[in-house]
């Protein structure tokens, strides 16, 4: 009997990091388009939108409290009318103080200069460049990437010895 319980604990060892590698190379993924669409905004043509609606929303669970800056715009290429929220790419949630600046830096009503991808013009920032959040979700996805690269071998090792 231990031995089938010994199998079943190596097996559910196995699926849980084939899980969490595969998680680790989604949020890689997502996080390198997310990097490089910061790294080429800066060099994305421009165009006049408007603030449709500004506020700060408050998230709470058992982890805590995060506030986001939620900012959506509007804004016109070749005549087609686009709506956003992306103030900057890799924004996430944080401090009130910081969710609060987002809010006032783009007041519902106001005019704001649009960065927009030319090729998906979908695709817009109020903010472009790189900051220390686009590389958020890569990071992420890198540990969730490595941290079974790591694990199994030691637990798969610790079985065999």
């Amino acid at each position: 009997m231990r031995k089938n319980s010994d199998s079943m604990g190596c097996g559910a060892t196995v699926l849980f990091t084939i899980v969490f590698f595969a998680v680790g190379i989604g949020l890689s993924i997502w996080g390198w388009s997310v990097l490089q669409n910061a790294r080429v905004s800066e060099s994305w043509p421009t165009t006049d939108g408007e603030i449709l609606s500004s506020s700060v929303r408050v998230d709470r669970d058992e982890d805590g409290t995060s506030y986001f800056g939620d900012v959506t715009f509007r804004y016109l290429v070749d005549d087609f009318s686009y709506t956003s929220d992306n103030v900057s790419f890799g924004q996430y949630g944080g401090d009130r103080d910081h969710a609060e600046a987002i809010v006032a830096r783009y007041p519902a009503g106001s005019g704001v200069t649009v960065h927009y991808d030319p090729a998906d013009p979908e695709t817009a920032v109020l903010e472009p460049g790189v900051t220390w959040s686009s590389y958020m979700l890569l990071a992420m996805g890198a540990l969730f990437t490595c941290i079974p690269l790591i694990v199994l071998p030691l637990m798969l090792r610790s079985r065999f010895t």
